[in-house]
C-alpha cells in the first residue's frame, strides 16, 4: 500500500464521527485510510468505539500503530461483512476519550511542574481513563508535593491556559529545542504541544483545549518521593465527594468542627504511639519477668508461657537474654503461637508440630524457632505443653 491512515484526532480532537475508507483487513481488524481512533502509543491507551457498515455495528476494542497505519481491532464476526474499499462509519467513545485527554493534559501539567520547580524529569507515565500512573526521576519531599499541587489546580481549576499544537519539519526543531521538555523523536514529523509559560514538549497524544476542563485531581498514592498515582474528571469528582461526606460524619463522631478533623487525627497519632511505646515497654519488662520466674520446669528445661501481641523481632531480640535450656511460648491473637527455644533438650519445632497434630493448623521452623496457627484453641495451652513434655 502507497497509502497512510490520516491521524483526524490530531486536528479534531473533539470530533466523535468520520467516514473514511477500508483500505486493508487484518488478522484482527482493519486498516482505515484515515481515523479519529488514536493508537496506543506514547504510554496512553487507545480509544474505544464503533465501526459501522450499513446495519452491521462492529466494536473497536483496541486500537495499534501499524507503521505509518492504524489497525482498529474489531469484535467478531467481520471478516464476513466487510471488505477493502468498502465506506465505514467510525464513531468514538467520547466519554472514554474525553476522560483520557483529561489526563493526558493533567499529566503534562504535573510533569512540567516538577521540572519548572526542582528541574526534575518524568521517567515514565502511563494514561488511561481519567487515572494516571507517574514516576519523577527524583524524590521531592510533601512540601515540594504540596507546592505542585497548589499551583495545578490554579491553573486547572480557577486560570484558563490553552493547549496548542502544531506539526513541525525535523529541521524547524532547532529553533525550539532549548526549551522542549523531554526527548525529541528521532525520525518523522514533529508534533509539538504547547502550554505557554508552562510547557512545550513533543508529543502525538489527545489533549483538552483549555487547562480548566482539567479541574481538579485527587492524588491517591505518593510513594517514595517519586511515584504518583492520581485521578481526574468525574472518578476525582466522586472521590472528592465521598472523602467530603466522611470526613464531615467523622467530625460530627467527634464532635469537631470538620476544619480540625486533620488535626485530631493527629493528636490521635500520637496518643497510638504514646501507647504502643508504652505497650512495647510492658512486653519487655513482662519477658523479662517469665526469663526469670518461668512457669515450670521440666527435665531441667526451664518452660515461660505469655500471651502477648507484639513483633516477634521484639520478641527474638529479647528471647537473646533468657538464661540456658529455656523453652518459651507465646500466645498471640487468632491462634498464634510462637516457639522459641535455646536448648537441645526441646526443638522448637517438635514443639509446634506436637500441637499442630492436636488442634490441627499449619506452620513451621526449625529447632530454635518456630511459629504456627492452630485451627482450634486449645483450653489451657500450658497444662497440654507441660503433658507431652513430660513424656
Amino acid at each position: 500500500m502507497d497509502e497512510m491512515t490520516e491521524k483526524l484526532f490530531w486536528d479534531n480532537p473533539y470530533d466523535t464521527h468520520f467516514e473514511a475508507k477500508i483500505i486493508e483487513i487484518t488478522e484482527n481488524g482493519i486498516i482505515l485510510d484515515k481515523t479519529l481512533f488514536y493508537p496506543e502509543s506514547g504510554n496512553q491507551i487507545s480509544d474505544k468505539g464503533v465501526i459501522i457498515k450499513n446495519d452491521n455495528k462492529f466494536n473497536v476494542e483496541y486500537v495499534l500503530k501499524k507503521g505509518d497505519f492504524i489497525d482498529h481491532h474489531l469484535s467478531e464476526p467481520f471478516r464476513e461483512k466487510l471488505k477493502i474499499g468498502d465506506p465505514v462509519i467510525g464513531e468514538i467513545d467520547w466519554n472514554y476519550r474525553y476522560g483520557v485527554m483529561r489526563a493526558h493534559s493533567a499529566q503534562h501539567i504535573l510533569s512540567a511542574l516538577i521540572k519548572n520547580k526542582f528541574n526534575i524529569n518524568t521517567a515514565h507515565a502511563n494514561i488511561s481513563f481519567e487515572d494516571v500512573s507517574l514516576q519523577i526521576a527524583q524524590d521531592i519531599n510533601d512540601n515540594q508535593f504540596r507546592e505542585v499541587l497548589q499551583e495545578f489546580n490554579r491553573v486547572c481549576t480557577i486560570e484558563n491556559h490553552e493547549f496548542r499544537t502544531s506539526l513541525i519539519q525535523r529541521d524547524e526543531i532547532k529553533n525550539f529545542s532549548e526549551n522542549i521538555r523531554g526527548k525529541v523523536p528521532e525520525q518523522g514529523e514533529i508534533r509539538l504541544v504547547e502550554l505557554k509559560y508552562y510547557d512545550l514538549i513533543c508529543c502525538g497524544g489527545t489533549h483538552v483545549k483549555n487547562s480548566t476542563e482539567i479541574g481538579p485531581i485527587f492524588v491517591y498514592e505518593f510513594n517514595k518521593g517519586r511515584n504518583f498515582k492520581f485521578k481526574v474528571g468525574s472518578n476525582a469528582i466522586n472521590q472528592f465527594s465521598a472523602d467530603n461526606i466522611d470526613i464531615l460524619r467523622y467530625a460530627r463522631q467527634l464532635n469537631i468542627p470538620a476544619s480540625e478533623i486533620l488535626q485530631n487525627f493527629q493528636v490521635q497519632l500520637d496518643k497510638k504511639s504514646t501507647l504502643q511505646q508504652n505497650y512495647l515497654n510492658l512486653a519487655n519488662i513482662a519477658l523479662e519477668f517469665v526469663s526469670l520466674h518461668p512457669v515450670t520446669i521440666i527435665k531441667n528445661v526451664k518452660v515461660g508461657f505469655l500471651e502477648l501481641n507484639v513483633e516477634y523481632k521484639v520478641i527474638h531480640k529479647q528471647f537473646k537474654e533468657f538464661p540456658a535450656d529455656y523453652l518459651l511460648i507465646i500466645k498471640q491473637e487468632n491462634n498464634k503461637i510462637l516457639v522459641l527455644s535455646n536448648t537441645e533438650k526441646e526443638k522448637a519445632n517438635e514443639v509446634l508440630e506436637t500441637l499442630l497434630k492436636r488442634y490441627g493448623g499449619k506452620g513451621g521452623g526449625n529447632s530454635h524457632s518456630a511459629q504456627g496457627t492452630l485451627n482450634e484453641e486449645p483450653e489451657d495451652l500450658i497444662s497440654e505443653i507441660k503433658s507431652f513434655l513430660k513424656w
